[in-house]
């Protein structure tokens, strides 16, 4: 039966992430939804700075406590998972144009809720704004982990233009040290690149990466296991970008890309950091552009897929 949350959320007319409270001001809170509406980092296919409202209006009836992957077997009989606690904080202030005050934006945003104890997801948006959220919570918990669930590398070197964008963050969160590249690891990737700069600069920093195909090798399960078992060994950042998902699941996103996870494969890439010893202090949802073909369906997957993250 629908709560009574849902009922007061559709008699205000407002529509908070999966109607938690709407709190405006950074107050203590176990943690915290933030919208990034902005996409001026993006170089094709705009329309990421619309995904906060569309998924927040996906998230519209869905319940809050998820249902267990598992109902039969001694790991998931009998189990609950609580029902959220966490509050929606609104958009941050990116503005439509200006990189660097988009950035600055959500760091002071990030770091002021932050610093009253809370988690922070951010539903994008464009993956650059990734970049603002890192500077906040590393400033506060040091170099941090990084699970990194993506078609691309992002980690493309100044382009001819001069300025960074959504393909650059991870190299920008290397050399900032924001990161620790021992304890990161990237899946999906599968996006043809100009050259290979971009895979022998995270190879030599240390990052971990995996494409769909050696995600399914089940001879590289374990290996693929303690990748993100370390990830969560302390302070870390769970990233999500939806192009990791094949077009056929997620179509509205800037740059779609055949061959990729499931839906359910993704999920069963999350279900480890339920566990992690340390909790991820920060996490997002990244690219969803509504403006593109397939929007609902896509906003949906991509609501479904930041509840998981709540869980």
């Amino acid at each position: 039966m629908p709560s009574e949350d849902l009922f007061a959320t559709l008699r205000s007319g407002l529509t908070p992430f999966l109607g938690l409270g709407l709190r405006l001001e950074p107050e203590p809170a176990p943690g915290v939804v933030l919208g990034a509406p902005f996409d001026g980092g993006v170089i094709n296919r705009p329309g990421a700075r619309m995904g906060p409202w569309a998924l927040r209006a996906a998230s519209l009836g869905l319940g809050r406590t998820p249902m267990p992957l598992r109902l039969q077997g001694p790991e998931e009989t009998g189990r609950g998972m609580a029902a959220l606690d966490w509050v929606d904080g609104g958009n941050i202030p990116t503005g439509p144009f200006g990189l660097k005050e988009a950035l600055d934006a959500v760091d002071q945003t990030v770091s002021a809720w932050a610093r009253q104890g809370a988690r922070t997801l951010i539903l994008g948006g464009d993956h650059l704004m990734t970049l603002g959220a890192l500077r906040a919570h590393a400033r506060i918990h040091g170099p941090l982990g990084l699970l990194h669930l993506d078609a691309h590398p992002d980690a493309a070197a100044p382009g001819p233009w001069g300025e960074v964008h959504h393909g650059s963050w991870v190299r920008l969160a290397v050399q900032e040290g924001l990161i620790d590249p021992r304890r990161s690891v990237q899946i999906g990737l599968r996006a043809p690149r100009h050259d290979s700069e971009e895979l022998v600069f995270l190879a030599d920093a240390g990052m971990h990466m995996w494409t769909p195909w050696d995600l399914r090798d089940g001879h590289l399960a374990s290996q693929l296991q303690g990748d993100i078992a370390r990830v969560g060994r302390g302070p870390s950042y769970l990233s999500l970008d939806l192009d990791v998902l094949d077009p056929a699941f997620c179509p509205a996103v800037a740059e779609p890309v055949p061959a990729g996870l499931t839906v359910m494969e993704v999920y069963s890439l999350l279900r480890p950091t339920h566990r992690w010893p340390a909790p991820w202090v920060g996490a997002d949802v990244m690219e969803l552009a509504p403006t593109l073909s397939g929007a609902e369906e896509s906003a949906r997957v991509g609501a479904h897929l930041a509840l998981q993250l709540l869980a």
